[in-house]
């Protein structure tokens, strides 16, 4: 069986952090130890996926949570186009950092822009404000760091994992031919001032794959948790209709598109995404910035990587192609 954002499971790796659930001392107290030596005998080694979750968080194997930013000076807007790609209203977010709302900008003014892409289940508001409060990360990597200001454009892709579908769905095509453009010409955002894009899970995958396709396009692509498969017989569940849809949107194959390109993969080691992962920022002409550290497929992980997250971005759409 197969989660919100392709993660084989039983259950499902939890969205959330350690904290949900049960915590240590909670568990510890009033004969909680019984449990915890049966878990240790037992559950590490089971095929559960949600077994393995339960024990990482138990033992703490996850890490610590990523702490929430402070509110930060953002303003966000939203709002829907429609396409010839996908079906339904397009559902899209802002985050714009105020300096940049108050500003007076001169005819033909575009701010730089980062494309968020967000993994399956997902949408705009729950990138920007919700759990994941991207929006104040980037406007804290600004007022605490001195970065570069930026736009932060979420674009809902639904359930086809970015790219062209048996079924007429191509939110690839989407992104690129239509929303970016739309972007440039609606928004004032992006073009030469600067596009970037990045994505978690099945939105990480659609981040490479969209770096791959149009690598003159952007300035940089963070990849997070990343839904990726080495091969269609991974078990890919229905993130691909055949074994040659998979070879025709294969990012391993096309890894070298991406040199010269400032990359950033980030992965927790108890990720079920985390070999292929892995095995892909390997595959790379040159080695990516990020890493692999403690964590999960969960918001939790994904705020502790936000603030360098939101610094390779700002660096990348400033040119500035340091570490």
């Amino acid at each position: 069986m197969r989660g919100a954002d392709g993660a084989p499971r039983s259950g499902g790796p939890a969205v959330g952090g350690p904290e949900d659930g049960l915590t240590r001392r909670q568990l510890l107290i009033g004969g909680g130890a019984a449990v915890a030596l049966a878990a240790a005998a037992g559950i590490v080694g089971g095929r559960s996926w949600t077994a393995r979750s339960y024990w990482w968080r138990l033992t703490g194997a996850y890490g610590e949570s990523g702490a929430y930013p402070p509110h930060g000076d953002v303003v966000y807007q939203y709002g829907t186009t429609r396409s010839k790609y996908v079906s339904g209203d397009l559902e899209y977010g802002m985050a714009t950092p105020g300096e940049l709302v108050r500003l007076r900008h001169p005819l033909g003014w575009r701010a730089p822009v980062c494309f968020c892409l967000p993994g399956r289940g997902r949408g705009p508001r729950e990138v920007l404000e919700g759990e994941l409060r991207l929006g104040d990360f980037a406007a804290q990597a600004l007022a605490e760091r001195g970065a570069q200001p930026f736009v932060l454009v979420a674009v809902r892709g639904g359930d086809t994992y970015w790219h062209e579908r048996g079924s007429g769905e191509d939110a690839m095509a989407m992104l690129l031919d239509e929303f970016v453009p739309y972007c440039r010409r609606e928004l004032r955002l992006g073009g030469a001032a600067g596009e970037a894009v990045m994505g978690w899970s099945m939105g990480g995958y659609g981040a490479l794959l969209a770096a791959e396709s149009r690598p003159e396009a952007f300035r940089g692509v963070c990849a997070v948790s990343a839904a990726l498969w080495r091969s269609y017989d991974d078990g890919v569940g229905d993130a691909f209709d055949s074994a040659t849809d998979y070879a025709s949107h294969d990012v391993y194959a096309e890894a070298a598109r991406l040199g010269g390109l400032p990359v950033r993969v980030d992965c927790g080691r108890q990720d079920p995404f985390y070999e292929a992962d892995k095995a892909f920022a390997e595959a790379l002409p040159e080695q990516p910035q990020g890493g692999f550290e403690p964590g999960g497929h969960n918001d939790a992980y994904w705020r502790r990587e936000a603030p360098p997250e939101m610094d390779f971005i700002a660096a990348a759409l400033s040119g500035d192609r340091g570490s």
